[in-house]
């Protein structure tokens, strides 16, 4: 097994060409919530009401506290750096689309999907290597390119159970797919490994939403695995890409040997590769009626241990997370005419700190966002838009890297179970 400092330079000499930069070649790839921020909606907050006074999209335990029907989308843009090499990877994409239903104020029930994992990551070797084999000079030059990743479809539910006091519950159901394939070029030739992994798994996580003062909230969350993520995996048979296509086809000319001429190996069940437990815990404090600060810290153990058959491109995954984060938000006058009193703003700062399960290395962290929103029509449409910045760095290399993160969020607001006013 070789050193994380020996591993991260080495992948750093290769040409990141597709994905998120170094964090997605550890285990099952990125995931999304270590990203900046998961929906234009909340801003960098999580369990505390971000979206609006008293709600957030991703704590179930608040949505009673909607007054309409929401449906509500963030797509993001994002782009990372790696200091002093020119890397430069840039992707975007669907962060987050959730559906919210409040039933009578006194209890919800909604619908997301969100991404989980990104495992897209594309290799290749900027050294060539040469040997001499029957008196002729061979270059070969090796590829590693991993694409496809993890979704989360989430089901959750509140209820109210006194006026101070609420919980809710989300089960979150993973499923998704990558595809992994191996490359050796030498003289004109391109020889391909491929195999497939399909993942599914089952989360569930339980809410708790306390008001103690007028102007103080208490919040926590428990996440468990309810069935930890499994893998199936087939090894695809070893062809010689003559099309150069990257693809076992009948392309011209023919790749050897013909597709139907070999099969895939016998599937292999990959089991407990991811077993997430998660804590987290937030107050948020009311300094007026539109204005709030907050504090939230969460703690991950994964307990999960990734198969010897999945091929990672850093030989290392992460299995403790924690993150601390502080944040303001001033929230728009719901009863005001003023155009600049539906204006609502968002701005925190966060660190991060993320240890490795086999080399113990720490990746970190420390970031702030900046937003702003537009509240609009009596049913509460808003439009949103967020910015992130932040600097991660690796402990075993002196190596860092600039995350910079834009999201735009729409969320657009109907009757559901209330009588409409006929006309």
């Amino acid at each position: 097994m070789w050193p994380i400092k020996i591993i991260i330079p080495l992948i750093l000499c290769l040409s990141l060409l597709v994905g998120q930069g170094t964090m997605n070649g550890f285990g099952l790839g990125h995931f999304y919530e270590n990203q900046g921020i998961t929906s234009a909606g909340n801003g960098l907050n999580s369990l505390v009401p971000g979206f609006q006074s008293n709600v957030s999209l991703s704590n179930p335990s608040t949505w009673h506290h909607l007054k309409y029907t929401h449906l509500s989308l963030s797509y993001s843009g994002d782009e990372n750096t790696i200091s002093d090499l020119p890397l430069l990877n840039r992707y975007s994409g669907l962060s987050y689309a959730s559906w919210i239903v409040p039933i009578k104020s006194k209890g919800s029930f909604g619908l997301a999907l969100v991404p989980y994992a990104d495992q897209r990551i594309t290799l290749t070797d900027t050294d060539t290597t040469s040997f001499i084999a029957f008196d002729d000079t061979l270059n070969l030059l090796n590829s590693f390119d991993r694409s496809g990743g993890i979704m989360a479809f989430k089901v959750g539910t509140s209820y109210l159970i006194r006026e101070n006091l609420s919980v809710g519950l989300s089960v979150d159901m993973l499923f998704g797919s990558s595809r992994q394939n191996e490359s050796i070029f030498f003289d004109g030739s391109s020889i391909i490994q491929t195999s497939r992994t399909r993942y599914s798994g089952v989360l569930g996580e339980v809410f708790i939403s306390l008001a103690r003062q007028e102007k103080i909230n208490l919040f926590a969350s428990v996440k468990q695995t309810l069935r930890g993520l499994d893998g199936i995996y087939t090894e695809k048979h070893l062809f010689d890409d003559a099309n150069g296509n990257g693809y076992h086809d009948y392309g011209n000319p023919l790749d050897f040997p013909l597709p139907d001429s070999v099969s895939a190996k016998n599937e292999i069940r990959l089991t407990g590769i991811h077993k997430p437990k998660q804590f987290s815990f937030g107050v948020q404090s009311k300094l007026n009626k539109q204005t709030s600060i907050s504090f939230e810290f969460s703690t991950i153990k994964d307990k999960g241990t990734i198969s010897d058959y999945l091929t990672l491109p850093l030989d290392d995954w992460i299995n403790r997370s924690n993150d601390f984060k502080l944040s303001l938000v001033r929230f728009p006058n719901d009863i005001s005419l003023d155009l600049v009193d539906k204006i609502s703003f968002r701005t925190g700062l966060m660190y991060k700190s993320h240890t490795l399960a086999l080399s113990n290395a720490i990746v970190s962290e420390v970031g702030g966002s900046l937003g702003f929103g537009f509240k609009f029509k009596a049913v509460g449409n808003q439009v949103d838009l967020n910015y992130y910045l932040g600097n991660r760095k690796y402990s075993d290399t002196f190596k860092t890297e600039i995350i910079q993160q834009m999201q735009v969020g729409v969320s657009l607001g109907d009757l559901w179970f209330v009588k409409r006013r006929q006309k």
